[in-house]
């Protein structure tokens, strides 16, 4: 990710702003980046780089979940990992925090040991393709909406 370089002009011009989950990815796994306190920002770009593109199916625990566009289907252990939190009852604050501000909703799924969000407003800003297929996490872009990113 190095060859990529944000310029002003980006983030000035366009209503929403390219974020490349490689990126993210980079962010998650730097632990000398801090996120305690108001994160707002690093913990909605998180859910926001696992979300599909497309439909496609998960399995976890014997399960297979439809996941659609803009969804995503997760063990809150892994969310947790994802949000450098400790404890699952943090990682699912965090989400009732951005449920509450209007940015996504989610459900507990799994004795509660999962978790399965949407993050809203997925199709107005990034493309939805109609077909299933597994969807890469670690490679491609979405596009984040500037104005969720001042609130």
């Amino acid at each position: 990710m190095s060859d990529y370089q944000l310029e002003i002009k980006q983030v000035v011009d366009y209503p929403r702003c390219r974020i490349y989950r490689e990126f993210v990815q980079t962010l998650i796994a730097d632990r000398s980046i801090r996120t305690n306190g108001g994160s707002g920002l690093f913990y909605y770009t998180v859910p926001c780089s696992y979300a599909n593109f497309r439909t496609s199916y998960r399995r976890l625990d014997g399960i297979t979940y439809t996941v659609y566009p803009g969804e995503w289907v997760c063990r809150v252990s892994e969310l947790a990992a994802c949000f450098r939190v400790r404890f699952q009852h943090k990682a699912l604050s965090i989400l009732k925090v951005l449920q509450d501000r209007q940015l996504i909703t989610f459900t507990q799924l799994g004795h509660g040991h999962l978790v399965k969000y949407n993050i809203k407003g997925w199709r107005k800003h990034n493309t939805v393709l109609d077909y299933n297929c597994p969807c890469q996490k670690e490679s491609g872009f979405f596009f984040m909406p500037i104005a969720v990113a001042r609130s």
